[in-house]
């Protein structure tokens, strides 16, 4: 029987599961030893390879077969489909307009609001905005996709996107150590796009020499945050392991953060921005600087709050989780 051993190897390959594979190979292949046993028996001789030729081509191509055993013949399913489509939305009006705001400080700072230098530059910051939100629609659908195959069970269903509402469910008590799968899928997606970003995959002329500095600490804190993620999503509630990883995620955030608030020239206007701009324009590029500076300032504040108060929650729920053991 081998070419029936091969034909299920075939078949193997063609599986998209990852769980499970074992067991429908063995599966198949005690089917069709089962239906070449009967068919000999009943021409009254042995199994040879041209009963096996005969079975294997009544039985179907191996893709053929595979496909009737893979659960998710498509790259993202029905069942989560409408989140991927809001994750994607949120992805691309952000990321389309953070790389609006670079080409017009671009442009403002590099060259007099005509001429050909003006047109290059716009035509350049137009293309790095197309580029950017077809890689961050990449990312996307990858992680969506991954999650798709890799965390069968979401508590996410097509139904729960509907405008029904009942007020019934008022009445239900959450649970504290429940999770939300769409907003860590959320926080997955945006997550990784920061990896990217601070990693200059996406080049944004405001990261100094001092910002690159602190890379590897912002990437060990992002990579924590999405497989910390991850876990919560195959899991699906808190326990005392994640909010203590959680809480120690977020200190390291507070004390980044607020490292390089009292930093100078974390982010700012690069170099090769400053030694483009015109005299005449000096005094407009100095409160563009100063604007910007500001922000910067203000998005390093945001960041210590929000991370404060994901750290204190965390704080809450294990205390919480230990009163009522």
């Amino acid at each position: 029987m081998k070419l029936i051993d091969r034909y299920v190897t075939e078949v193997g390959k063609h599986l998209l599961v990852f769980k499970g594979r074992e067991d429908i190979e063995k599966e198949l292949r005690s089917t069709l030893e089962d239906m070449l046993e009967e068919r000999a028996e009943k021409q009254g001789g042995s199994a040879d390879e041209a009963m096996e030729i005969e079975l294997l081509k009544e039985y179907g191509s191996p893709d053929e077969v595979a496909t009737t055993y893979n659960p998710h013949p498509y790259l993202i399913g029905p069942r989560i489909f409408p989140l991927f489509l809001k994750i994607l939305k949120i992805v691309l009006l952000s990321t389309a307009f953070g790389m609006t705001i670079v080409m017009i400080i671009e442009l403002i700072t590099q060259t007099p609001l005509m001429g050909s230098e003006f047109t290059e530059i716009l035509g350049d910051g137009l293309g790095n905005i197309l580029s950017t939100v077809i890689s961050a629609s990449g990312y996307v659908v990858l992680i969506f996709a991954i999650i798709e195959r890799t965390v069968p069970d979401l508590g996410i269903s097509k139904e729960d996107f509907d405008e029904k509402w009942d007020p019934a469910s008022l009445a239900k008590e959450p649970d504290p150590n429940s999770v939300n799968r769409g907003e860590l899928i959320a926080e997955i997606v945006f997550t990784f796009i920061g990896l990217a970003i601070i990693n200059e995959i996406f080049y944004i002329p405001v990261f100094s020499d001092t910002f690159r500095r602190f890379v590897p600490w912002i990437n060990a804190v992002f990579v924590t945050e999405i497989l910390l993620d991850i876990y919560l999503l195959r899991k699906a509630v808190w326990d005392t392991a994640t909010r203590i990883v959680k809480i120690a995620m977020e200190a390291g955030t507070i004390v980044i953060a607020s490292i390089m608030l009292y930093t100078p020239n974390v982010i700012t206007f690069s170099a090769e921005i400053l030694k483009n701009i015109p005299e005449s324009s000096s005094a407009d590029i100095e409160i563009v600087a100063r604007i910007f500076d500001i922000g910067v300032l203000i998005a390093f504040i945001v960041v210590i709050i929000v991370a404060s108060i994901e750290l204190v929650k965390a704080a809450i729920g294990l205390i919480r989780s230990y009163t009522r053991k």
